[in-house]
């Protein structure tokens, strides 16, 4: 910055020095003219034997007054002589016509690098203005970062508790199940029906690392969501064909309502997965000998997805908690499950650009409304 403005500085004084040099030698060519021009005529003059040199040069030296001026006057009148076209006057008009040339030349000069200063000015204001936002701007994105960091040491260090909370009482009681079914101290019939739910301790288990498994890859980028073309009929299909089974263990119809025939753009795998989540879900909290219904509604952009059961509902508080990692509503203590379905299918839903949300039915049960982007 200071060593511009020394240059620039510098190039003011340079235009008036050079300028003024100029106009000096000007000067001083036209004096040497002017003499030149002067010493010529008084050797004219000279020449004339009409006037002796002491009277020449008295008369050149004397200073002019009113009577000498009105005498030539009447003598340029009579012999219509124009002293401007003399060449006298012509010699020093010439000379002054370079000075103002050269004086229109240095101010142009310096106009030019007045206007090229301010557009430098100008144009290292916006380079500052510039820099200062991307300063701004990053510092806003050091911040977000250093927040979202705090955000996941938080995250992580609530995982690691919920998941030792979450294994603490499978794990003690698969261990207590096993104890007693290898122990001599209690009848065959006792250690068959503790060696059965030592093998439903190990199935919840196996279900929650499952869970944990796809929640930490969904987290750490490891899934790979490639969205394509799909027809929603034939996912919700395959949806239902996954769970059917369990379904008809609890006499429980699925029923396929209203559904568009339109294409979602989604990943296969994992869209069939929050389907199938939801799906049962519903199975699980509804009664037996009650009906699950499926339909859809298509909007501009998307497709909405909506899967009804007649279960207990979920209380209003807890609609927008059950997303949650790991959370169990007042509803689900009786209810087999590792809390980790709804979580894992609000990310993928998400992830596509889609939502979803739970609302009670107006009689008995729940309906989860899952939104997705139309091819």
């Amino acid at each position: 910055m200071g060593f511009r403005r020394a240059k620039i500085i510098g190039a003011f004084i340079g235009i008036i020095v050079i300028s003024l040099g100029f106009i000096s030698w000007n000067h001083v060519a036209m004096r040497t003219a002017l003499e030149a021009d002067r010493t010529a005529l008084l050797g004219s003059l000279s020449e004339n034997e009409d006037f002796s040199e002491a009277q020449l040069i008295k008369s050149f030296n004397q200073a002019g007054n009113a009577a000498d001026y009105n005498n030539g006057a009447e003598l340029e009148v009579k012999y219509g002589l124009n002293t401007r076209e003399t060449a006298y006057e012509s010699l020093v008009q010439s000379y002054l016509l370079r000075d103002l040339l050269l004086v229109f030349t240095a101010v142009l000069l310096l106009f030019l690098l007045s206007i090229r200063n301010l557009k430098e000015q100008q144009k290292l204001r916006e380079e500052l203005e510039r820099v200062e936002h991307q300063s701004l701007t990053e510092k806003k994105q050091s911040a977000l970062l250093l927040h979202r960091t705090r955000q996941e040491d938080s995250q992580i260090k609530s995982s690691i508790t919920d998941i030792s909370h979450q294994l603490k009482t499978p794990v003690a009681s698969l261990k207590l199940s096993l104890e007693i079914a290898l122990s001599e101290d209690y009848t065959a019939v006792e250690r068959q029906e503790f060696s059965e739910q030592a093998v439903l301790q190990i199935n919840k288990l196996d279900l929650m690392l499952d869970g944990l498994a796809k929640i930490s890859q969904m987290e750490t980028d490891l899934i790979q969501i490639n969205p394509q073309k799909y027809r929603l009929k034939q996912l919700v299909k395959e949806a239902i064909n996954g769970v059917i089974i369990k379904a008809l263990e609890k006499e429980i119809e699925i029923e396929v309502g209203a559904m568009d025939e339109v294409t979602i753009f989604v990943d296969h795998k994992w869209t069939l997965e929050a389907i199938s989540n939801v799906l049962e879900n519903a199975i699980k909290y509804s009664p037996a000998h009650t009906t699950i219904q499926l339909r859809s509604n298509s909007l501009v952009t998307y497709v909405v997805l909506e899967i009804l059961d007649e279960g207990p509902g979920i209380p209003k508080q807890e609609q927008t908690l059950i997303y949650q990692r790991f959370y169990r509503g007042e509803n689900s203590q009786q209810v087999e499950g590792s809390g980790v379905g709804l979580y894992l299918t609000r990310k993928i839903i998400e992830e596509q650009g889609g939502a979803i949300l739970v609302k009670n039915r107006v009689a008995q049960g729940a309906n989860f409304q899952l939104t997705f982007p139309l091819s």
